[in-house]
């Protein structure tokens, strides 16, 4: 049979396991409320995330309409002008008076048509064969756009499932602390050698869950 431990000792002991459950509980509540902080930044760059996703889609959808009013500006500046050019061509071939005035009349009108249409859309975008370059304004409206909202959410999503990730290995060590603490209140309730037994156990959690911490706290600094 064991021999029962001296009541001093057994208070002694008593008073270690409830100093190791407060400092336990007290490393538990700390990252605790870290994890909790790291969630709540998650949740705002997935916020940020859905925020840049609805302005890229707005503005794509805005930039396309504005593009295709433009390029049928554009289609009908080209279809006056060939058709200016195409009653030009029939006056060069000799057509009689009669009609030469009614084709002047229709030449000038269509003309002017297209100088009128002409300023209903961008001209810079022009090429130099007369096609129209959709892609390039596009592109610039897309810039401009870029530079007074925030359409890449691609980043925020990385950031918030970095924080995330962050997040749940900081419960695993809250996990460990947890389980420490219970090892700590068995042990402190037992009278038999088994409770130095359960301390070990408990004092080896926190051990690794203090390691655990601090290898967090360095990936942290180290952005990884």
């Amino acid at each position: 049979m064991s021999t029962p431990p001296e009541p001093e000792q057994s208070d002694r002991f008593r008073t270690a396991m409830a100093i190791l459950i407060a400092l336990v509980t007290l490393l538990g509540a700390a990252l605790g409320a870290r994890a909790a902080l790291i969630s709540t930044a998650a949740g705002d760059a997935d916020f940020y995330g859905l925020t840049a996703a609805l302005n890229a889609e707005e503005t794509r959808a805005l930039n396309t309409l504005t593009m295709y009013g433009n390029y049928r500006a554009y289609t009908a500046y080209t279809r006056y002008n060939v058709l200016g050019d195409m009653i030009w061509d029939d006056l060069e071939k000799n057509a009689d008076e009669a009609q030469s005035a009614v084709l002047e009349k229709d030449m000038r009108m269509a003309w002017a048509l297209a100088v009128a249409v002409n300023n209903f859309f961008p001209a810079r975008y022009l090429n130099r064969d007369g096609q129209y370059d959709s892609e390039r304004e596009l592109g610039e409206a897309w810039a401009e756009a870029a530079m007074k909202k925030d359409l890449d959410p691609e980043p925020h999503f990385v950031a918030a499932n970095f924080l995330r990730s962050k997040v749940s290995r900081l419960l695993v060590v809250i996990i460990l602390f947890s389980a420490a603490v219970w090892f700590f209140t068995l042990a402190q309730g037992l009278r038999h050698a088994l409770r130095y037994v359960l301390a070990a156990g408990g004092v080896g959690l926190t051990l690794l869950g203090i390691a655990a911490a601090l290898l967090e706290e360095l990936m942290r600094e180290a952005g990884i």
